[in-house]
């Protein structure tokens, strides 16, 4: 498939490194805090992993101890709908923390189960759903 009919087909546009940059750079201006290693993170269209990357540098710089390096591996979820996308992320992901780190088996096993495939717009429409919503508050997990 060539990447106009992918435009077509799922609407996708990569959002380049400067720009993901940027927008980082602006949540730090208004929250220092925000990347911390313990700090969550979901990108509900991570594509080839553009976000991911950039606040997972940025986590990986606060760290510490080694122990911080997993910390912030575990904090960050990525969802794309596209496999292909999927492993690019999850290739990126891993080629960044090697970099900073030598990433274990556990690791490596977070990074993927942490990148997964999936819909997010079908799962948001499944938050809307008041049954739903009414568990995961019931859990403790919505508003």
């Amino acid at each position: 498939m060539t990447k106009e009919e992918r435009i077509r087909k799922y609407g996708e546009v990569f959002t380049p490194c400067w720009l993901a940059a940027r927008m980082c750079d602006d949540l730090e201006q208004e929250n220092p805090d925000a990347f911390l290693p313990e700090k969550t993170f979901l990108e509900p269209t991570c594509g080839e992993g553009v976000f991911l990357c950039e606040i997972l540098k940025r986590k990986f710089s606060r760290c510490r101890k080694r122990s911080d390096f997993t910390t912030a591996l575990r904090s960050v979820y990525g969802l794309e709908l596209l496999a292909d996308n999927v492993a690019e992320s999850i290739r990126q992901v891993t080629d960044l923390c090697t970099v900073w780190f030598q990433p274990t088996k556990a690791e490596l096993e977070i990074i993927r189960n942490h990148i997964i495939q999936a819909d997010s717009l079908k799962i948001m429409k499944m938050w809307q759903d008041p049954a739903i919503n009414e568990y995961m508050t019931e859990r403790g997990d919505g508003e």
